[in-house]
């Protein structure tokens, strides 16, 4: 509890002001339309265990991971209150308090198999290894994989390799699959996630990589920030995402890409956006298409709306996660675009998933995918 302490001092503030700013905006409370689900509850939860009146227990673990880690609140009121719910989340883990079943299924699988999908690792490794370029001993850049990548968007791996090619891109592969630990992380497993950010960093000392260059937002996250926590020390590695480097690729005429006749919105991934301030890199790669049109939702850049599947969230809450994705889906629709992309394997999943059960005909790719068909 004593991690909690630095947080009393706005937790009463928040309390005692009651403006409710985070509130509207809280894909949770949107969803579950109860105060204790948006971050002011939290943060009155919070309040109330540091002055004794509440007890860790099943039913706070429920509220405080009930949380997509969006960031959206920090945005709405101008203070970190994603930091202060992510620190409930390590206390309530660490204190071994019953936490609801899908997010601690993402721990002990991560523990378990190294991968939130309880995967077998060698099959990640072989898929890796299938791959040419997992036999190279040297290249410019080091392409790591997300196991969201590996295990369920292998179309969108083989889109990533098909632009990096036509490029003509100097980049090889690990020949293991590691879990870069962001699934363990956001659900309060500090220790493991800690111990998938030793593994990483042997790794890529072990292939001498200073370039790494990362597609999934929540990998990207982790490698660029989280790490640097995690281990307590400066990274060692360059850690670039792959929007700004086909933003680079198409500013220095690496890529020919055909027409597309198509009215295109993004989705911003909370990873990549609000965590990592990578708005504009996407936006441009799509606008360099020819004959694309890019439109915007009404919510967006660091203000956008999220998915509804990061945090846990669609492993412990699946149908919520999957209605708050068919909200997005539905201002998507809005724009009049037939093409909603975004830069996320697990926006991309649940994205899909919430355009299905509300039939929508709107189409939900990744960038990489979109450009790829086009090289």
């Amino acid at each position: 509890m004593e991690r909690l302490e630095k947080y009393e001092d706005w937790a009463r503030a928040c309390m005692h002001v009651r403006c409710g700013f985070c509130r509207e905006n809280c894909p949770a409370y949107n969803q579950l339309k109860l105060d204790s689900y948006a971050a002011k509850g939290k943060m009155t939860i919070l309040y109330h265990l540091l002055r004794g009146r509440l007890q860790l227990d099943e039913a706070i673990a429920e509220r405080v991971f009930a949380c997509t880690s969006c960031g959206l609140c920090d945005i709405a009121c101008g203070y970190n209150q994603s930091e202060a719910i992510h620190e409930m989340k390590s206390v309530l883990y660490n204190q071994g308090v019953s936490l609801p079943e899908g997010y601690m299924k993402i721990s002990t699988k991560t523990r378990d198999s190294g991968n939130p999908y309880s995967a077998d690792s060698h099959e990640g490794a072989t898929i890796l290894q299938s791959f040419p370029e997992a036999k190279l001993d040297t290249a410019d850049y080091t392409l790591f994989l997300g196991c969201t990548q590996i295990y369920r968007e292998d179309n969108e791996v083989k889109s990533l390799l098909h632009i990096l090619r036509a490029a003509g891109i100097s980049f090889r592969l690990p020949t293991e699959q590691v879990c870069c630990g962001s699934p363990a992380y956001r659900v309060g497993d500090e220790s493991q996630a800690r111990e998938q950010a030793k593994k990483i960093s042997d790794l890529f000392t072990r292939m001498k990589s200073d370039n790494i260059l990362v597609s999934c937002a929540g990998c990207y996250r982790m490698l660029s920030n989280d790490h640097d926590i995690l281990l307590n020390q400066e990274s060692k590695f360059k850690i670039i995402h792959a929007m700004e480097f086909l933003q680079e690729l198409g500013q220095n005429n690496k890529l020919k890409i055909r027409p597309l006749n198509a009215t295109i919105t993004y989705h911003d991934p909370c990873h990549l956006s609000r965590h990592s301030g990578i708005y504009e890199a996407p936006r441009q790669v799509l606008s360099a298409i020819p004959e694309v049109k890019l439109v915007e939702m009404e919510w967006n850049r660091k203000f956008a709306k999220c998915c509804g599947a990061g945090g846990g969230f669609r492993a412990g809450k699946p149908d919520d996660a999957v209605a708050v994705a068919a909200k997005r889906v539905r201002e998507a629709e809005a724009t009049g675009a037939s093409i909603l992309a975004t830069a996320c394997p697990f926006c991309l999943r649940n994205l899909r998933d919430g355009a299905e059960s509300i039939n929508s005909k709107i189409k939900v790719e990744t960038v990489e995918s979109i450009v790829a068909r086009l090289v």
